[in-house]
């Protein structure tokens, strides 16, 4: 994500846009005791507005069964975000809105994250980045019991 030069000049939107994204799988037992298996996909599509700042969104399906109770969940949502690049460093921070079923199933509700965070990029070739970061969910509420931590680890690829 924004970890290429352009020319500053260049209005072209193809040398200014950038895609990327990641995969997510992940399996064990909850703090309930119940066995869940968990997979996502989160495309990410941005503009990089100055050689160091960038603006864009993330796209995210997240779906989670749970064989022991046998129940499924399915999450999907967005992610606008702003991303200040220094060097190989960045600060990071993005709005999530996160639709989810409710404790009981019955209904589904948007559940909002507020993101802020420090990664690092390492380029690989002309265009691609390898990306890490850590981020804090400044909006965290234990209570809504959809998010297991205010802490987020991410890697992702970009091109």
């Amino acid at each position: 994500m924004a970890q290429r030069e352009v020319d500053e000049d260049s209005k072209s939107f193809k040398d200014r846009v950038y895609f990327g994204g990641g995969l997510g799988i992940n399996g064990g037992t909850n703090g309930y005791g119940n066995r869940y298996f968990y997979v996502a996909v989160s495309p990410t599509i941005g503009y990089m507005v100055t050689n160091s700042f960038s603006a864009g969104t993330n796209l995210t399906w997240q779906h989670y069964s749970y064989p022991d109770i046998d129940q499924s969940v399915d999450q999907y949502g967005f992610s606008p975000f702003v991303r200040q690049n220094f060097g190989q460093l960045f600060l990071y921070s993005e709005f999530q809105v996160l639709n989810s079923p409710t404790f009981n199933n019955s209904s589904r509700r948007n559940y909002n994250r507020g993101l802020i965070g420090v990664g690092f990029t390492q380029p690989v070739g002309k265009r691609g980045a390898i990306n890490a970061m850590g981020l804090y969910d400044v909006l965290y509420n234990q209570s809504e019991r959809v998010f297991a931590s205010p802490w987020v680890f991410r890697v992702y690829f970009s091109f």
